[in-house]
């Protein structure tokens, strides 16, 4: 081989042109657009609506018994604190009575004398 390298060169071969094929356009059907013109309401003075209910209805649904479980739990809770604090009051008068007991009894002088 010579010192000197020579490059090979590839030779690309031109790719056919193919035509391309258009849709064929359908023919557009002329319609006529017709606007009707919208007359504008009257304008009325605002009313108040009609009640389709009494307001006193009683009906018993899913939220009634949701507000009487979260009723009976207020009021047991209202109950056990009122129990706590009775419980907790009498506590107190029992060590007031206590208290007055010892403070009450009369000092026997006399025997303070003899000694």
């Amino acid at each position: 081989m010579p010192a000197s390298a020579t490059k090979k060169t590839t030779a690309h071969k031109q790719a056919k042109k193919v035509p391309v094929k258009r849709a064929v356009a359908k023919p557009v059907s002329k319609t006529t657009v017709r606007t009707k013109k919208t007359v504008a309401p009257e304008m009325r003075s605002f009313r108040a609506a009609r009640v389709s209910e009494p307001f006193f209805t009683f009906r018993i649904t899913h939220q009634t018994f949701y507000w009487l479980i979260l009723a009976v739990i207020v009021v047991g809770l209202a109950a056990w604190v009122m129990s706590i604090s009775i419980k907790v009051q009498h506590i107190y008068d029992q060590i007031d009575a206590t208290n007055q007991s010892i403070y009450a009894t009369p000092v026997n002088n006399a025997h303070k004398a003899n000694q």
